[in-house]
């Protein structure tokens, strides 16, 4: 069936009415699992990761690759890498060899552009020249919303998602949470990280070096946490990350882990720098606000008390006028 104009402007019409990165990509979606001619699509994220292991002076450098959208109530472990590493990186179409019928099965497309990761849809079904280039402009359209969406959602320097997206990604957490009650099983932290002494690495070096010491803190971050947890840059010398599928000991254990590769990271021209962190476990009760404040109350703890450490908000001695104003409930 011949696709016409009002079909090609409704789908430009749904595309453009998303307010957010992760709206767009799923009404995208939608959008060609609905097409003729096609059979699936899927879409994916890939991250390139430099790796140098002890003793070596070459660096490997890895692709990382993640499937959209990223399921954080479970652990994925199916490997995407191999569908892409072989592509060529520097073009945005890759396509199966042709069938019987002359036709294509299959469809990479390449999103490249953007501040965030590079993306890649991927479309299986039977595709013409005339199919192609209609999916073709689609991907345009979607690239260039891309764009727009992550000088929107992403922080400029780091490239981390910024607050705004926060506030989205910890909603849906929470409600995730809301229907389940298991407090002594896995489930998601949040956690406030803080350079410690950042204003003297202003102060001392510069603003270019503390922007730089950022930067390498958002990467080591990238390298210490998984793929289904979310990073987030909320402001100055703060970060938030969200650990999906942990269990109390395991959250512990993971952000002490990225506490001590921060201390013993050799910060150009810096040197040294050290990291306090808050945390705290999510649960589908308290409001998204109420949690992150928690993980606050423990990070200030954690400063006030030598820093340089991490802090669980549930360990702490919570004086009283928090409990009383914990039992309010706003409308």
């Amino acid at each position: 069936m011949p696709l016409t104009i009002q079909q090609l402007f409704s789908w430009t019409i749904q595309l453009s009415a998303q307010q957010d990165y992760q709206a767009l990509t799923h009404t995208f979606l939608a959008i060609l699992d609905d097409m003729p001619g096609v059979d699936h699509a899927s879409a994916y994220e890939m991250y390139e990761h430099e790796r140098k292991n002890i003793g070596d002076t070459t660096t490997v450098h890895e692709l990382l690759v993640r499937r959209f959208p990223l399921d954080f109530s479970r652990n994925d472990d199916e490997n995407y890498n191999a569908l892409f590493s072989k592509l060529n990186h520097t073009v945005d179409l890759h396509l199966s060899a042709v069938d019987e019928a002359g036709l294509y099965t299959w469809v990479i497309f390449s999103i490249r552009g953007g501040s965030g990761p590079e993306r890649a849809i991927r479309i299986e079904g039977e595709f013409d020249p005339n199919r192609l280039n209609i999916l073709d402009n689609l991907r345009l359209i979607y690239r260039n919303l891309v764009i727009l969406h992550d000088t929107k959602e992403r922080d400029v320097l780091t490239k981390l998602p910024n607050r705004q997206s926060l506030d989205v990604r910890l909603l849906q957490v929470c409600e995730h949470y809301r229907y389940i009650d298991n407090p002594e099983g896995e489930s998601s932290w949040i956690a406030i990280l803080d350079i410690d002494h950042f204003k003297r690495v202003n102060d001392d070096f510069g603003h270019l070096y503390g922007d730089e010491v950022l930067l390498t803190f958002s990467q080591l971050m990238g390298k210490c946490f998984r793929y289904n947890d979310f990073l987030f840059r909320f402001g100055g010398e703060e970060f938030v990350v969200i650990l999906n599928l942990a269990s109390q000991k395991m959250a512990m254990t993971i952000f002490n882990r990225f506490r001590e590769a921060v201390a013993n990271y050799h910060f150009p021209t810096v040197g040294r720098i050290t990291v306090s962190i808050g945390l705290t476990r999510i649960n589908g009760v308290s409001m998204p606000t109420t949690q992150l404040d928690c993980a606050d109350k423990a990070l200030y703890y954690a400063k006030e008390n030598g820093r340089n450490q991490v802090i669980l908000y549930e360990n702490m001695i919570i004086p009283e006028q928090d409990n009383i104003a914990n039992e309010i409930e706003l409308f």
